[in-house]
């Protein structure tokens, strides 16, 4: 009985005291008292706000569980403004100070508390942390650097009392940079020579901060200060199509294993099919897309006896670093092999893989054929391949009727026959997706792909208040190029332009040939966050290349006109929009522009640009 009653998950921990908490005591209990009844009572509305919930106090501390390190982050941080403002409007003897420790890590739930290293950690913190600061873990720090504002002060190994862990201050004041001693770490673990020689380049602090940097020859648009492992298409060399389908399912497992690491930038698969496509040497990847190391592999074999070649190249140096053979004599060892390789590839790069594999990839080789061939054809864009896709999936979900994912998916086929006009009844189709996706999220609560869905749903329904509560769970979820560029639209269309901003320049750096609407979109975010000059570089770097539709072109001579008559260039401004009326024979619309763009809760951007434009001959529809 007692072993029921105890739970073991992974976990964000909130901890937090007063600083100095048995002088005030001291000196005025009641008073003391009183201010900290006033200073709970804004810890618990954040709380509220940001999702965390209590589970621990004693006197003057208190523990929360968050949903996500992102809204962990954000509570602490706006509570210690709140507290910083209430104290410079108060007496000297009712100011209080709060220390807070942040900690994502392994707990025990018993009883309705948490206990367990997760938790002591989190006090540790705490306990390091300045007054009016925040420290936090790596664990943590690996999830929001990326997906906020805050600035980080990094304090290396630390040690308070038996724990030992990779703290960080968050920077809420110059003033709280400081300098700790850091301790050795001890118990690295060694791998093979091979392994050794690869994490000599690899191991240390590497964190997603990526730059635009726009240029004129076509080389790599962003980079990041991580690395980058891109997994090429594994190849059919069985001479049988109907094999197809085990190195389909082997790449795209691999990139959705490595992809839930933070630490390794994997980029789309859809850079490898473009290398593919126009046989380009490591030489040349290397330059464009700034690469380091590249995983290529291949499927052998006939009558149920298979072997999967696999090898790890780094482009830096020129040389083959790592290699291994699986062999298997059915199709069903196919999943085994999966595990395995993810697995290796993130041992290689020191990487622990804490997130689980995602139990709805079906195990069942029916199933999984159904999916992998059903994926392919949903990945055309064209209305034949949806409808296959559907009819496979459909045929999937059948024989694995609790599969979320399988289900998720459908629920993408009926958004997709709206937004391609496949359907002659929208409003039932987009319902059906919405209670796809609301099941998937209900049987699998830590995919970001059905929230994703949701979120969309709910923006062009009108729902926006309910698509922007949605954003803290995208941020800390979505994984995948697809996921970061819906996560995008949802961030942009409730005004969290910075956020936005991010997130599009990921993608890019993920897959500078993902589709053009992010492009414009792009250009979209930066103009009305008013960084008008680095829109203008960006959007006139764009016009030299070939988008897939003209309606990008137009939309980025629209952007360059807006800007220019804003910036007092009537000039320039008419010619870029004399440009984009040449581009199809005719104007975009004031229509069009709010069309292109349903789904903004806050259209006064897009009236703005319509407006300026109005004087040019921009019609209304």
């Amino acid at each position: 009985m007692a072993n029921k009653e105890i739970e073991r998950k992974i976990a964000v921990i909130f901890a937090t005291d007063v600083v100095g908490y048995s002088k005030h005591i001291e000196k005025d209990e009641n008073q003391t008292l009183k201010s900290f009844e006033d200073c709970n009572e804004i810890l618990e509305k954040l709380l509220i706000k940001y999702g965390g919930s209590v589970f621990n106090t004693a006197g003057d501390s208190v523990l929360a569980e968050f949903p996500s390190a992102v809204a962990a982050v954000e509570c602490g941080s706006d509570f210690q403004k709140e507290i910083k403002k209430r104290n410079s409007s108060i007496e000297t003897s009712l100011k209080l100070e709060f220390r807070i420790g942040i900690n994502m890590g392994d707990v025990v739930k018993k009883s309705g508390n948490l206990l367990g290293d997760g938790v002591n950690i989190a006090a540790r913190l705490e306990a390091l942390s300045q007054p009016n600061g925040i420290s936090i873990s790596k664990s943590v720090f690996d999830l929001v650097s990326n997906k906020t504002n805050l600035i980080f002060n990094d304090l290396g190994i630390q040690k308070v009392k038996d724990n030992e862990f990779h703290a960080f201050d968050i920077l809420l004041d110059p003033s709280q940079k400081r300098t700790l001693k850091t301790k050795s770490k001890s118990n690295v673990l060694l791998f093979a020579t091979i392994a050794v020689v690869l994490l000599i380049g690899l191991v240390g602090v590497y964190y997603y901060n990526s730059k635009v940097q726009v240029t004129d020859n076509n080389k790599t648009v962003l980079t990041a200060d991580k690395p980058s492992l891109l997994v090429m298409p594994f190849e059919n060399q069985t001479g049988k199509k109907e094999n197809d389908f085990i190195g389909m399912g082997i790449t795209s497992n691999i990139i959705s294993t490595l992809s839930l690491n933070e630490q390794l930038l994997i980029p789309s698969t859809n850079i490898g099919k473009f290398i593919l496509e126009n046989n380009l040497l490591d030489e040349e990847i290397k330059e464009k897309y700034g690469i380091q190391y590249i995983l290529r592999g291949s499927v052998q074999g006939i009558q149920g006896n298979f072997r999967v070649n696999v090898q790890m190249s780094d482009l830096t140096k020129k040389e083959i670093i790592w290699s291994k053979i699986y062999d298997f004599r059915n199709n069903e060892d196919i999943f085994e092999i999966q595990d395995e390789l993810g697995n290796s590839i993130l041992r290689l790069f020191n990487v622990k893989f804490a997130g689980g594999f995602d139990p709805n990839i079906s195990r069942n080789m029916a199933v999984y054929k159904k999916f992998i061939y059903g994926q392919s054809a949903f990945n055309k864009k064209t209305i034949e391949g949806t409808n296959r896709a559907e009819k496979l999936w459909k045929e999937a979900l059948a024989l694995e009727p609790n599969n979320s994912r399988l289900g998720a998916f459908i629920g993408w086929i009926h958004w997709r026959k709206v937004t391609l006009g496949m359907t002659s009844n929208a409003k039932e189709d987009m319902g059906k997706a919405y209670e796809y996706a609301l099941e998937a999220i209900q049987k699998n609560e830590r995919w970001a792909n059905p929230v994703v869905l949701a979120g969309l749903i709910e923006l062009f329904s009108g729902k926006h208040d309910v698509a922007c509560a949605r954003i803290p769970k995208l941020v800390e979820l979505s994984r995948n190029v697809t996921e970061i560029s819906m996560t995008a639209i949802v961030q942009h269309s409730c005004g969290y332009l910075e956020d936005t901003i991010r997130s599009y320049e990921h993608v890019f750096l993920v897959n500078p040939h993902y589709s053009s609407w992010v492009k414009y979109m792009y250009a979209y975010a930066l103009t009305e966050k008013k960084d008008y000059e680095k829109a203008k570089a960006f959007s006139t770097e764009q016009l030299k290349k070939k988008h897939n539709w003209s309606g990008v072109e137009k939309t980025l001579y629209i952007v360059l006109a807006y800007i220019h008559k804003k910036q007092g260039s009537e000039k320039l401004a008419k010619e870029m929009f004399e440009m984009q009326r040449k581009n199809g024979g005719k104007s975009l619309t004031a229509q069009q522009i709010h069309k292109g763009f349903i789904s903004k809760k806050d259209k006064t951007f897009l009236n703005d640009i319509i407006e300026t434009l109005k004087p040019f001959g921009l019609p209304d529809q």
